[in-house]
């Protein structure tokens, strides 16, 4: 007949090695923790753009406009490029004024931003910047710049 000196108990494990695995495992979590934590401080909330002084933009874009005029009339500036260069101010005017990317706009693109009398202007000078000969001159184009510069508010 047997006995039960066959069979031994398990050995109980001593506490600290159960104290032991918990801080490893603390451990790994704390560096997995520290590897994926956000490395870019937040930004302060903005408190509003600035907004930008349109006397001194309309002053210089008006300015920008009678300079290219000018040089149109002189002939140091070819007349489809004026015409461009007119556009281009006037995009980069209301631009400033908006903080909106209005020079990479088209003009449903304007137009769906609400910016009509920028949109009207554009597409009066549209026609000069790309017809293989202009339909009206550069002073007309100027005008019609000048006058998208002026009405804005």
């Amino acid at each position: 007949m047997q006995d039960d000196a066959g069979f031994y108990a398990p050995l109980a494990y001593q506490p600290y090695w159960l104290w032991l695995g918990l801080v490893i495992l603390l451990a790994i979590a704390g560096w997995y923790a520290w590897i994926f934590r956000p490395t870019r401080s937040k930004e302060p909330a903005a408190q509003g753009a600035p907004t930008p002084d349109l006397d001194a933009l309309r002053s210089a874009c008006l300015t920008a406009i009678n300079a290219t005029a000018e040089e149109a009339d002189a002939g140091r500036l070819p007349v489809r490029d004026a015409h461009q260069r007119l556009s281009f101010l006037v995009r980069e005017f209301a631009g400033a004024a908006t903080g909106l990317p209005v020079t990479s706009m088209t003009l449903e693109e304007l137009r769906h931003q609400g910016l009509e009398g920028l949109t009207k202007g554009i597409a009066g000078i549209y026609p000069n910047e790309f017809a293989p000969v202009p339909v009206h001159s550069v002073q007309h184009s100027a005008e019609t710049a000048r006058q998208v510069v002026l009405e804005w508010n």
